[in-house]
């Protein structure tokens, strides 16, 4: 594939809220470009952004009379839709129709939930790489296919998509570059998994790719960063990275993710321009979760992890003496003479956004989990709503009676938040509005 000729980027990108007695009104500006949606908010306030956000999460869909074409999007390492939760909610305020043709994970449970969510013509359960074969001479700057095998497609039903898809999403697995990761971080064979995007993307000819992973994906052993950037550029695609962050978008959750954004022969917004254009400032997290806090228990999103007679003491404790760090007395034997993991068994700050959610949000010893104002750790509905998740959105796998604890946590904990994905779609199709 040959480049084209490229098309300048569109360097700006803002939005702007206006206020009648009869809805919300929020205006995306790309450019010499500007696109309008609507809510109902019934019962305004001064903060417009909450108002809206606020909105999306008791489930309403912006209206909008600025009709697009369809996005048929495919995902790889889809989990239960976080990514493609952040998507359609930018393909919704923008007029498109987010239609989703293909998703891949290895987890069949979360593919269930993300089918029953956002649809899909073609599921598979099988792994990422055995979709495409593909070689690669050299890493980085040096990077190209290599003659002797250039990316195809090795599954049947993708192969029949190619040509029809518009966006491709991935979130490779993140653990192999997590800082959490002590054993095999830089250097994890999962680390390769980000290579099969590129791949797949070329090989499908699909035109928009959006990529997501932790921030420290940059640092990688086998620079797959930088040697997918210089793979797509000799391609035709033009390509943009940066980190976006949800808290400086006005959410109230301090996660960070890295994204690498690309369009064929057109050139995305700038990550950075997009991430200047809509910053605001950070809610509180009982501006998300507030409502929730006296909703009584069940066994389904609002239920609550058994404690230890020990964790419940420690919670008990912070409260009791109005803290948000345990003390070391109250901490286990290993950490009595000091940690440097203070926010263990930390309560978040009712004035403050939430910290990173992980997947160990029902566990207090996993991080700073413990609800601001009532001493409990918080319910897997509290998070997801942390996560930018709506209360519409169905969690139960339709392949399995019942969906334990543990996994929720782990979908829920590992999601990419809704206002982060819906920041990295305007940076490819604010170009494709404007062309």
């Amino acid at each position: 594939m040959m480049p084209g000729p490229a098309i300048p980027a569109v360097a700006t990108a803002s939005c702007s809220f206006r206020q009648d007695d009869e809805a919300l009104t929020r205006s995306f500006r790309f450019g010499e470009t500007e696109h309008c949606s609507s809510v109902r908010s019934p019962d305004p306030t001064h903060d417009a952004l909450g108002d809206w956000w606020r909105s999306y999460l008791v489930g309403a869909r912006p209206r909008t009379n600025q009709s697009q074409r369809q996005i048929r999007v495919a995902e790889l390492f889809s989990g239960p839709g976080g990514l493609a939760q952040g998507v359609k909610q930018a393909c919704r305020e923008l007029g498109y129709e987010f239609h989703s043709a293909f998703a891949a994970d290895h987890d069949s449970e979360a593919l269930g939930v993300y089918k029953d969510n956002h649809g899909a013509e073609y599921t598979t359960s099988t792994s990422v790489s055995s979709l495409v074969d593909y070689r690669i001479d050299g890493r980085a700057g040096d990077a190209s296919w290599s003659p002797r095998q250039e990316p195809c497609l090795t599954d049947s039903r993708l192969s029949d998509l190619a040509g029809t898809i518009d966006l491709l999403l991935a979130g490779p697995p993140c653990q192999g570059h997590s800082n959490l990761n002590n054993h095999t971080r830089r250097d994890d064979i999962r680390n390769e998994l980000y290579l099969t995007v590129p791949a797949i993307a070329i090989a499908a000819q699909i035109p928009m790719i959006i990529i997501e992973n932790v921030t420290a994906v940059v640092h990688d052993e086998q620079s797959v960063v930088a040697t997918t950037h210089e793979l797509l550029r000799q391609a035709g695609y033009q390509v943009t990275t940066g980190v976006l962050k949800a808290d400086r978008l006005g959410w109230p959750q301090t996660r960070a993710r890295f994204f690498l954004a690309a369009c064929l022969e057109t050139a995305p917004i700038p990550i950075d321009a997009i991430s200047s254009g809509l910053a605001a400032e950070a809610r509180d997290v009982l501006w998300a979760i507030g409502d929730l806090a006296d909703v009584g228990e069940d066994d389904g999103m609002n239920r609550r992890p058994q404690m230890s007679k020990e964790n419940v003491n420690r919670i008990n404790w912070l409260f009791e003496n109005e803290e948000h760090d345990l003390a070391l007395h109250m901490r286990p034997d290993c950490h009595v003479n000091g940690t440097t993991y203070t926010a263990v068994y930390g309560r978040m700050h009712k004035g403050r956004p939430a910290p990173t959610l992980t997947t160990g949000f029902m566990t207090p010893g996993r991080g700073r989990f413990v609800h601001p104002v009532r001493p409990r750790v918080l319910t897997p509905r509290e998070a997801a709503r942390i996560q930018g998740f709506p209360d519409t959105y169905r969690w139960k796998s339709p392949d399995a009676p019942e969906t334990k604890s543990q996994l929720l946590a782990k979908w829920i904990g590992d999601a990419v938040p809704m206002p982060l994905g819906h920041a990295a779609a305007l940076s490819v199709l604010g170009t494709d509005l404007t062309t």
